[in-house]
């Protein structure tokens, strides 16, 4: 994921009793990246405590979440084939909107490519491309279809053998949506969580419409989104990529393919969670073009803003919020 920067006005206003909130920032490295905690508050003790509250969270999330744990409740569950497992509620959150969003996406997002994600950790260490052998065994393993959720004793059967889940796409924007949750019921409701840039935010900062997201325009071109009460995801392979032969393979794999995709698309998504928002992100980088241009109409809360190299020129697609973007 790119990260944006949080542009945050350092804005203060008069609070209960006279005293005035003010802007505080906590930095901490998590889930392979580093979190930014931002919060406007009068009693900076107490908001000191609440965002370590918020910090365990996302580290118990990690400990669940991560594909890299071998001990993480989505790696046991890999472990299994066929046979119905009873996971705890954060996997099942996880997994739920992760698969109606595999539906709407007709599989642009699909959690079960972890053995394809595999192989190209591997190749990007190595700085070669997998196997193509390799990649058609892997993708056998691969298809949301067969990831079986049965709401009514919250359990899920993997019905492909060497089937492995990676919730990379997801996981992030979950635990920032999360940590915010502990810091709005906290006391804490101008506040705002970014892990790795996928971003949750709160309610306004004081005297403010809003916090203040930097945003692509174009593909080197920067402005600002003012945000509250929502999440937002940035995609792309500016970071992370392969290049090999010429070609530019991203660390974003289309799951039909099992290849890192190599347009160099940028995507940013608005939408009401971080969860959602990093998801689709992950989708429309994946999409093409024009079944992205239908697919934004069929979903409700969605803003979207792309651009991708066109030859000489440059495609692009705004929507919703990002019509309003300050250059």
């Amino acid at each position: 994921m790119i990260m944006p920067v949080m542009l945050i006005s350092l804005i203060t206003a008069m609070g209960a009793g006279g005293q005035t909130p003010k802007r505080l920032t906590f930095k901490k490295p998590l889930m392979g990246t580093e979190v930014r905690i931002v919060l406007y508050a009068a009693d900076s003790i107490s908001a000191f405590k609440v965002v370590e509250s918020a910090f365990a969270r996302m580290e118990n999330l990690n400990q669940s979440l991560s594909d890299y744990q071998t001990e993480s409740d989505v790696s046991r569950l890999s472990n299994t084939y066929n046979q119905p497992v009873q996971i705890r509620d954060d996997l099942w959150q996880v997994l739920v909107t992760a698969q109606e969003i595999a539906h709407a996406s007709e599989g642009a997002f699909d959690v079960t490519a972890g053995p394809l994600t595999r192989l190209w950790r591997q190749a990007m260490r190595r700085s070669v491309l997998p196997d193509s052998a390799d990649l058609d065994e892997a993708r056998t393993a691969v298809g949301y279809e067969f990831l079986e959720l049965n709401v009514d004793t919250q359990t899920v059967r993997l019905n492909r053998e060497r089937m492995r889940l990676d919730l990379g796409g997801i996981a992030k924007g979950y635990a920032a949506d999360q940590a915010l949750e502990i810091l709005v019921q906290n006391g804490f409701p101008s506040a705002a969580v970014d892990v790795g840039g996928d971003i949750a935010v709160g309610k306004a900062p004081p005297d403010s419409d809003g916090w203040r997201i930097q945003v692509f325009t174009g593909m080197s071109e920067t402005g600002e989104v003012i945000l509250k009460n929502c999440g937002i995801a940035v995609s792309g392979d500016s970071y992370r990529y392969l290049d090999y032969r010429g070609v530019r393979y991203s660390h974003i794999i289309d799951p039909k393919t099992g290849y890192g995709v190599t347009h160099e698309r940028k995507v940013a998504v608005i939408a009401p969670s971080a969860m959602i928002a990093d998801a689709w992100a992950s989708a429309y980088s994946v999409m093409e073009w024009q079944a992205i241009s239908y697919s934004i109409q069929e979903q409700d809360g969605l803003s979207i803003q792309m651009a991708e190299p066109d030859g000489a020129d440059l495609k692009e697609l705004k929507t919703g919020a990002f019509l309003d973007t300050i250059p």
